[in-house]
């Protein structure tokens, strides 16, 4: 049985804007399996949200680019699709958490409108369901207080936080086979975070959810996730089991985003990435990391590394990658 719910391979994406074609994601594999949590990092405007935004046809219609040699999303090949086939795909097969809670709502409909409707277009209840009872459990597990109470509320009576538990809950509340999180839990307190975090890991276990969570936090990260990508100016410059990446880590970006890391195996004084993220209309030559790396070489600046296996699927592409000890 194929337990694989995305299978994207070679992809590339490309904007066109103001200033000309943009290329966000260069060349970029995706695989997603029944169960599993895949954490994405990488600093702001590496491409994350645009990758996992065309997971679910989310990218501007004729100003995109999409080209791929596979784009199978459970099972289904997914690269002609119009927006009329997103549309069934949405919030059932594959469900999104924002990462702006304060415009992720209906600003017009209650919160209670607003769950139900994702309950009905799921046909994931049968023909016999309570939509409140429903409804009232879910944000229940989002720790929401006095949930009746915020079923018959509009988003503008909501706190930051309570917003983004109701966002969660909407997606989930379809009961996808893919949930995408792009830093969900951001507008939360320590408490409710790791409650959230819970649910999300049973979610994966029991129901066999795949989850892609985006986040900055790489304590979150290590905390809930199975696998990791490291996203550095559209690509993929180091993918490891959360184990593996942490305790083994190899490309030097890798190592500089744990060496900011305040407490563990990296703690110590913090040491910040030399240099700022490279502009991507004029990307450098060779390895895009090359002008901000102390260990850069010569080749760096001239050819693009091809990407090192190190075993049980430790991938990263840098030119030291035959040396050890980096």
């Amino acid at each position: 049985m194929n337990d694989i719910l995305v299978d994207v391979r070679n992809l590339s994406i490309t904007i066109d804007t103001f200033r000309g074609p943009l290329r966000v994601i260069r060349n970029q594999d995706i695989m997603l399996r029944k169960g599993e949590i895949l954490g994405v990092v990488g600093e702001s405007g590496c491409g994350k949200s645009v990758m996992v935004n065309s997971l679910m046809g989310l990218l501007p219609e004729g100003r995109t680019k999409i080209k791929s040699e596979k784009f199978e999303i459970d099972g289904e090949n997914c690269q002609e699709y119009v927006e009329e086939d997103w549309n069934e795909l949405r919030g059932t097969t594959v469900a999104m958490v924002f990462q702006d809670p304060m415009t992720a709502l209906n600003p017009i409909l209650t919160i209670g409108e607003q769950i139900y409707e994702v309950i009905h277009r799921s046909n994931a209840y049968g023909d016999d369901y309570d939509e409140k009872a429903i409804a009232l459990d879910l944000l229940k597990k989002m720790g929401l207080s006095t949930p009746e109470k915020r079923l018959t509320q509009y988003p503008h009576e909501l706190s930051g936080g309570m917003r983004q538990r109701v966002c969660i809950a909407m997606a989930v509340a379809g009961r996808p086979k893919i949930l995408i999180c792009d830093e969900p839990t951001t507008a939360l307190d320590t408490t409710t975070e790791a409650q959230i975090l819970r649910l999300m890991q049973t979610l994966a276990v029991e129901a066999g959810i795949g989850i892609i969570f985006i986040s900055h936090n790489l304590r979150v990260i290590a905390q809930l996730c199975d696998r990791v990508m490291v996203m550095y100016a559209g690509k993929c410059v180091e993918s490891a089991t959360v184990e593996d990446l942490f305790n083994d880590p190899r490309h030097p970006y890798t190592i500089g985003l744990l060496m900011s890391l305040p407490q563990g195996k990296w703690h110590g004084e913090l040491t910040a990435i030399d240099g700022q993220p490279p502009d991507l209309y004029d990307l450098p030559r060779g390895c895009a990391f090359n002008p901000r790396c102390k260990w850069a070489m010569r080749i760096c600046g001239k050819r693009i590394p091809m990407v090192s296996n190190i075993g049980n699927n430790h991938e990263y592409t840098c030119w030291l990658a035959k040396l050890e000890g980096l």
